[in-house]
């Protein structure tokens, strides 16, 4: 046998995520807010890493906005057929999914949802009961096309200089939630992967590999604190270097100011993350800090 046929194909390149850093995530939000829907259809993007066709196929039918309940099912996405026409199709078993939605993602669709409702009935008509959450149509009786979404992305990251495709929310969320310490399975579970992680793992290998370093360095929150770390926890409060401190530096700052009473419910997560500009991660390792100064009380955060 000829040693051609022999040979092994070489291994397909790992794909190189390269998600927006959280200011330019920041940044993305911030300009699609000033069109509410447009704002919401990214922030539905950025928190479940769902793929374009995936959000450009999710009904109201498939939303459950009830307290404790709150999740989306994926089960239909958006893609090209037969004759290269745009058809609603249904995703592969292992790309089914149901996703839990956090508060601030339960909070803008509930939004969403009274506009559309109320535009409907300005023009006579009723938002159908399997009605596409992003919809051109009043009564949400049509889809919006994958392609069109991404090109109106691209042209709002130009605007703002930065170099970026809509496919990399998608990277963005799962970055997040590995810097957060949720578990390969679950980030797996999320994006519709198959391989129980193998391919996440894979393809983030960089931030799992950041993500086990910060474990590693939990371990000095775990443990006594020697007493010079405990003066630069002191002087963090007035003179923050890193920016976990300085989330922290600003809750104290707020309580001190009588903006934020101590001990009460600090501001979500992800809304202080999208304040300072940092990580999600980052937020959460601030709010620790905040905990230990006495600012805050354990348990009494929002997600």
């Amino acid at each position: 046998m000829s040693p051609i046929n022999q040979a092994e194909p070489p291994a397909a390149p790992k794909e190189n995520p390269d998600p927006p850093t959280p200011d330019e995530a920041a940044r993305i939000l911030t300009e699609a807010w000033a069109d509410p829907d447009w704002g919401t259809q990214l922030w539905v993007a950025m928190t479940t890493g769902a793929r374009r066709g995936e959000i450009c196929a999710i009904r109201w039918s498939a939303i459950n906005l009830d307290e404790g309940r709150e999740s989306i099912w994926l089960r239909h996405a958006i893609r090209k057929g037969t004759g290269g026409r745009w058809e609603e199709a249904e995703l592969k078993t292992h790309q089914r999914r149901r996703l839990a939605l956090d508060s601030e993602t339960v909070n803008a669709l509930r939004e969403h949802r009274r506009r559309c409702e109320a535009r409907a009935a300005a023009l006579g008509v009723q938002l159908r009961p399997d009605a596409f959450v992003f919809s051109d149509k009043p009564d949400g009786s049509t889809f919006e096309l994958p392609d069109s979404v991404t090109h109106r992305y691209l042209r709002l990251a130009e605007r703002l200089g930065i170099n970026t495709t809509l496919h990399k929310l998608r990277h963005y969320s799962a970055t997040e939630l590995i810097l957060a310490g949720v578990d390969i399975r679950t980030v797996a579970g999320r994006l519709g992967h198959s391989g129980g992680g193998t391919t996440t793992l894979r393809t983030y290998t960089a931030w799992v590999s950041e993500a086990d370093q910060r474990a590693a360095a939990g371990w000095a929150t775990r443990t006594s604190v020697r007493p010079q770390e405990l003066a630069n926890r002191v002087s963090a409060r007035t003179d923050p270097q890193h920016p976990y401190e300085k989330v922290a530096a600003d809750l104290a700052r707020r309580a001190e100011n009588g903006e934020l009473r101590t001990g009460s419910v600090t501001p979500s997560v992800n809304e202080l993350a999208y304040q300072h500009g940092c990580s999600i991660a980052t937020a959460r390792r601030g709010i620790e800090l905040a905990i230990e100064w006495g600012v805050l009380i354990r348990g009494r955060s929002r997600a």
